[in-house]
């Protein structure tokens, strides 16, 4: 099921997370829940009536924005840019993270590069997410995961030109973005390229407070092509390029001076018309750079100067294969593998001394194979089924000798690694009528460690302010999840509700070791990663659409998230509840307004002492936003949008923002974007 998050105006980032396409709005059972969305980005001409609302999009409007208006998702945040999803509060290695397929993996030790920071919404056809480790096919996880689609280039019947170029500014942080991008296009032929420049300024918070180290720099560039191979069969080819120069994390000690990707992939489709037969075979390759620095930073605020590099290599490949056995049996099997090398070092410039020199990741490599299956099974017109599950052979290794030599000193043994990971997942649904639907998930998921938690070296956490190094012996993380849906749908109201509880073994956390010195100035001491019995994480989460007049519509999303260790103490990183209200009114064909607010709770439930949490207080921010859509000669639309974010300039952060730095204050937004 497609939905739409973003107004058109790409002023603000509503919360439109109910509305539907046409299409599946009635036909799709499966698909009737509105919690388990796949957010469309690419962008549309033929706008009208009552269809707007269910075709808006925003070019413009940064991925971490788009993802953290969607149910079930908060973003940890550092700083301005590059802010790290975490879904249902589990993250990292918890979860997969891809793009279109390809598995990615950041370069940076203090995860200040996600891959969604590598991708712009112009690169893309939809955002794809899922809480259930059973509905990602890309790797084993226990949290499930976020697919970024690429856009594809379509063929036509003619030859045929057309793009599109914006550009947008906000006074908060005098930020600024200019995009372009062109689509070309024959019966047996397409390509298609676009690309996007954002920069922006230290912004400032509520009161106008300057948040120093703030600002960013980037551009990202993407070229598609594709080529009919046969009757049935494509070839396409993507290349993404993205750089990011001079990012400020106000509440790390480093900045980044640079954080590089390069992204490609080759990819074979077959689909047979009229069976449902589907044949995709991808191979790609990416590389990502980055680099941590602190010269920016004034003398007095550095203890001591350090160049921090990390890199990844990733090559994979994987072939899926779906196809309609009968009437009730739809199957699909995927191969999938991949090969990452990591590294990551640290060079310390003393005032009086020698220069030091470590790895912090000692040149460390995964290779996976997996397996994926899944049958979707339709026993009548009131019941479905589903079924799935996933097979993982891991191998964890170092791959060069200084490597092997630096942790040889603290760990004991063979330092390589041999895994197996099993995941199984089923799904009833029933379906009563044409208004309600019901349905039950269960799964039984498992993850690796990471790289870094098995063999960090002295990485310095901001959170709880404590040096980690790894541990080479972390079993698996094991959970048992369980989902309960229900949805009703009318003409004029949509409501869902789905409750969540996982249930986790062997959890993997930081405990203190006694004895050891820290590395870095001012540490509180020194944590290794460790398995404790148990934790779970429970919590809900409630959808509303109500439009009691055809150019009128509220919506309301809230979530609701818990999380306890074995010892009954509050979990790290855990969101309180979160709701979003927003009204949606088209005044006419062309125009359209948004009012929307934006509730976070207060957050008691920590636990300083162990995870270095603190409370945080509860706030609701307001936005704002106008767009209006201008029919020119020749086809052509100009969209214009103008808004305010935070109206009321409220100092304000959320529990996942790290050191609580306070989030921006009031922002006028006024952006243009061109269709040709």
């Amino acid at each position: 099921m497609k939905h739409y998050l973003i107004m058109i105006c790409c002023v603000i980032v509503r919360h439109s997370v109910l509305a539907q396409l046409p299409d599946t709005l009635v036909n799709d059972r499966i698909n009737k829940f509105l919690l388990l969305k796949e957010v469309n980005v690419r962008p549309g001409k033929s706008i009208s009536g009552s269809k707007r609302e269910q075709q808006q999009n925003s070019l413009q409007t940064i991925t971490d924005k788009i993802q953290e208006r969607t149910p079930g998702i908060n973003m940890i945040r550092r700083g301005n840019f590059a802010m790290e999803p975490s879904l249902r509060s589990l993250s990292n290695g918890q979860i997969t993270m891809t793009i279109d397929g390809m598995r990615i993996f950041g370069a940076c030790t203090d995860r200040m590069d996600p891959i969604s920071s590598y991708v712009e919404p112009n690169n893309l056809e939809s955002i794809s997410v899922n809480f259930n480790p059973g509905e990602n096919s890309f790797g084993a996880g226990i949290g499930g995961g976020i697919n970024f689609k690429l856009k594809e280039p379509l063929f036509s019947d003619g030859r045929k030109l057309s793009g599109m170029a914006g550009t947008g500014y906000e006074s908060n942080g005098n930020a600024v973005q200019t995009l372009a991008g062109i689509e070309y296009s024959t019966a047996r032929f397409a390509i298609q390229m676009n690309g996007i420049f954002r920069s922006s300024g230290n912004y400032r918070a509520g009161g106008s407070e300057e948040i120093l180290f703030s600002q960013y720099r980037k551009w990202n560039g993407n070229i598609s092509a594709k080529t009919k191979a046969g009757k049935n069969g494509t070839i396409k080819a993507d290349y993404i390029q993205d750089e990011g120069h001079d990012i400020g994390y106000p509440a790390l000690t480093m900045d980044v001076a640079f954080a590089k990707a390069k992204i490609a992939a080759l990819s074979y489709t077959y689909k047979a018309a009229g069976s449902g037969l589907r044949l995709e075979t991808k191979a790609y390759y990416n590389m990502i750079d980055h680099a941590m620095d602190d010269t920016k930073r004034p003398a007095e605020m550095v203890a001591m100067h350090m160049d921090m590099p990390g890199t990844s290599r990733t090559a994979g490949a994987f072939s899926s294969l779906s196809f309609r056995l009968n009437s009730r049996h739809f199957f699909k099997i995927q191969l999938d593998g991949f090969s990452n090398k990591l590294d990551a070092e640290m060079t310390m410039y003393p005032d009086s001394g020698a220069v030091m020199f470590m790895y912090t990741l000692s040149d460390l490599a995964r290779t996976d194979l997996g397996i994926n299956f899944s049958d979707d099974i339709f026993l009548n017109r009131h019941f479905d089924f589903k079924i799935g599950g996933r097979l993982d052979y891991m191998h964890d290794y170092l791959f060069t000798r200084a490597g092997k030599d630096q942790l040889s000193g603290m760990f004991e043994g063979d330092l390589s690694g041999t895994r197996w990971l099993k995941n199984l997942n089923v799904q009833a649904d029933f379906h009563p009528g044409r208004t309600w639907d019901f349905s039950v998930q269960l799964a039984a998921g498992a993850r690796a460690a990471t790289l870094q938690e098995e063999y960090s070296f002295y990485i310095f956490d901001r959170l709880d302010g404590y040096d980690y190094i790894g541990n080479p012996g972390l079993r698996q993380e094991r959970s048992f999840n369980m989902n309960l849906g229900i949805s009703y749908h009318c003409n004029k109201l949509k409501a869902e509700i789905n409750a969540f509880r996982y249930f986790i073994k062997d959890y993997i956390t930081g405990s203190v070791l006694s004895g050891y010195s820290t590395m870095t100035i001012g540490a509180r001491g020194v944590k290794q990663y460790v398995n404790i019995p148990s934790a779970g994480i429970y919590g809900a989460e409630a959808a509303l659409q109500w439009g009691p007049l055809p150019h009128l519509n509220f919506t309301s999303t809230n979530t609701y998230t818990r999380g306890n260790d074995n010892s009954g103490n509050a979990l790290p990183l855990i969101a309180p509840l979160k709701s979003v209200n927003g009204v949606f009114y088209t005044v006419n064909k062309k125009t359209a307004l948004n009012v929307e607010s934006v509730t976070n709770a207060p957050q008691k439930r920590v636990n300083t002492r162990l995870y270095g949490e603190t409370s945080t207080p509860g706030l609701t921010i307001v936005n704002f936003g106008i767009s209006r859509d201008l029919l020119l000669p020749g086809s052509k639309l100009l969209k214009a949008g103008a808004g305010i974010e935070n109206i009321f300039d409220s100092r304000y952060f959320q529990h996942l923002d790290i050191m609580k730095v306070m989030r921006p204050g009031r922002n006028f937004l006024f952006r243009l974007t061109w269709l040709f």
